[in-house]
């Protein structure tokens, strides 16, 4: 868990994504809709919770080895906000099945934006 802990400060901030749809996305661009999708979540944070994280630099350094791995630490620890998960366990699913990861927080958005 992160020294300031991340809570929801405005659930309609979030929006309900479609899990087969995003899948169908991510193969049919080859992956690029992942970026999308890591930019489009952190903007969704930034409304809904009390981060301070910049969705448009956490995506550059998403797409910078190794610094990928300083980001997806930052976001797992955000997503606790949503999930009942912690961050160290949302890390290392990233690193290991990042779908699995992938899962757990949209889902957790989807909770949140649902009411």
């Amino acid at each position: 868990m992160s020294a300031t802990s991340t809570e929801v400060t405005n659930a309609s901030g979030f929006k309900k994504g479609s899990l087969g749809k995003q899948i169908g996305l991510t193969v049919i661009t080859f992956g690029l809709y992942a970026v999308y999708w890591w930019y489009d979540t952190h903007q969704q944070f930034a409304a809904a919770t009390n981060t301070d994280l910049d969705p448009t630099m956490q995506t550059v350094l998403f797409l910078i080895p190794p610094l990928n791995l300083y980001a997806m630490w930052k976001f797992s620890n955000e997503a606790e906000a949503v999930t009942d998960q912690s961050g160290t366990v949302l890390f290392v699913l990233f690193l290991v099945f990042g779908p699995a990861a992938w899962y757990l927080i949209q889902t957790g958005i989807n909770d949140v934006a649902q009411g």
